[in-house]
C-alpha cells in the first residue's frame, strides 16, 4: 500500500527548494531594480556576487524543476499500478504477461478494494499538496519574470541613452580630423609669423578639444559595459524563468488530468466494492478536489485521450531526450549495398 507520509519527505524538500528559490528570485530582482533606477554607482557593482546569485537561483529552479518532475512522474507510475490492481480485481491474469512497470510492480499478488482505495487517498493527499506548490511556483515565476523583464527594458535604455552619447562623441571628434589635419598643413605655407601664430593655436586647441572628446568617451565607456554586463547576466535569468513557466504549466496540466484520473478510479473502486466500503472522514485537501471534480460536469470526459495529450505535452516540454531515444529506436535501419 502506498501512504501519503511516502511523499511527504520528498514535497517537503521540494518546497524548500522552491521556497529558496523563491528568496533568490526576490533578492536578484531587488539588486536589477535599483541598478536600473539608478541608485548607486555602475563602478561599484560586486559583479562576482550578481553572478553568484543568479546562478545559484537558477540552479535551484533547476532543482525544484528536477524534483517536481520525478514527483508527477512517481504519482503516475502509482496511480498506474493502482488500475492494475483494480482491473484485476475483475481478470486475475491482467499485468501478469506485461513486461512494462505496472506488471512488475504488482506481480502476482491481488489487492483488496480498501487497499486500492487508500492508496488512491494517499496519491490524492500528494496530489493535492503539490497542486498548491504548483500554483504557488507560476505565481511567483510570472511575477519574477514580469519585474525581470520591466527592470531589463530600463537597463537596455540606459545603456542605448549612453550608446547615443558615445556614438555623438566620436562624431564630434571625427568631424574635428579634417580641420586639425587643415590646421596642420597650413601653418608651415602661412605667409605671415602672426597667421601662422594663429593656425597653429587653433590647431593646439583643436587637439585639445579632440583629447578632452576622447575623454568624454573613455569615461563613458565603463558605465555602457557595466550596464551591458548587466544585460548578459539578467537576460539569462529572464530566459530560464520563462522557460520554467512553461514546465510548470506542463506538469500544472499533466497533475490536472492525473488527479481526475485518481478520483475516477477511487470512484470505480468504492462503487464496485463488495461489500461497500465504509466512508471515512477525508483530509480538507482531498475533499475539496473531488468536490471540484463532482461539480464539474466535464470531468472525466474523455479522459484516456486528455491523458494522453497531456502526457504528450509533459513528455515533448520536459523530457525531449525521451523523444529522440524513441525515435532513434523505432527508426529503420539504414540501406545498405548487396555483397557482390
Amino acid at each position: 500500500m502506498v501512504r501519503a507520509h511516502s511523499f511527504d519527505g520528498e514535497i517537503d524538500k521540494t518546497r524548500v527548494t522552491l521556497n529558496d528559490a523563491i528568496k533568490g528570485m526576490d533578492a536578484a530582482n531587488a539588486g536589477l531594480g535599483g541598478h536600473a533606477k539608478g541608485d548607486g554607482r555602475l563602478d561599484t557593482i560586486n559583479f562576482p556576487v550578481e553572478e553568484a546569485l543568479v546562478r545559484e537561483t537558477i540552479e535551484l529552479l533547476d532543482r525544484w524543476k528536477t524534483r517536481s518532475l520525478s514527483l508527477v512522474k512517481e504519482l503516475d507510475l502509482v496511480t498506474a499500478t493502482a488500475d492494475l490492481q483494480h482491473r484485476r480485481l475483475f481478470d486475475e491474469k491482467a499485468g501478469i504477461d506485461t513486461s512494462g512497470v505496472q506488471g512488475r510492480k504488482i506481480g502476482l499478488g491481488h489487492a483488496k478494494p480498501a487497499s486500492i482505495a487508500a492508496d488512491l487517498e494517499a496519491l490524492l493527499a500528494a496530489s493535492a499538496s503539490l497542486d498548491e506548490q504548483f500554483k504557488t511556483t507560476r505565481s511567483a515565476l510570472v511575477r519574477s519574470f514580469r519585474d525581470c523583464e520591466a527592470h531589463l527594458v530600463r537597463i537596455i535604455e540606459r545603456r542605448r541613452h549612453i550608446d547615443f552619447d558615445i556614438e555623438e562623441v566620436q562624431r564630434q571628434a571625427d568631424a574635428l580630423i579634417p580641420r586639425i589635419s587643415d590646421r596642420r598643413n597650413g601653418a608651415p605655407s602661412a605667409r605671415d609669423a602672426d597667421s601662422r601664430s594663429e593656425l597653429e593655436a587653433e590647431y593646439h586647441r583643436l587637439l585639445a578639444e579632440q583629447d578632452d572628446l576622447h575623454e568624454q568617451e573613455r569615461a563613458l565607456q565603463p558605465g555602457r559595459a557595466a550596464l551591458q554586463r548587466l544585460i548578459d547576466i539578467y537576460e539569462e535569468l529572464a530566459h530560464v524563468l520563462n522557460a520554467q513557466i512553461a514546465a510548470v504549466n506542463a506538469m500544472t496540466g499533466k497533475l490536472t488530468v492525473d488527479i481526475e484520473q485518481r478520483i475516477a478510479l477511487l470512484k470505480a473502486v468504492m462503487s464496485e466494492a463488495v461489500p461497500p466500503l465504509p466512508a471515512t472522514e477525508r483530509p480538507a485537501p482531498v475533499a475539496a478536489l473531488i468536490t471540484a471534480f463532482e461539480a464539474n460536469v466535464l470531468a472525466g470526459h474523455d479522459l484516456a485521450a486528455r491523458k494522453s495529450r497531456a502526457d504528450d505535452v509533459f513528455t515533448r516540454r520536459l523530457e525531449p531526450h525521451l523523444l529522440t531515444a524513441q525515435a532513434t529506436h523505432i527508426a529503420p535501419p539504414a540501406e545498405t549495398e548487396p555483397e557482390t
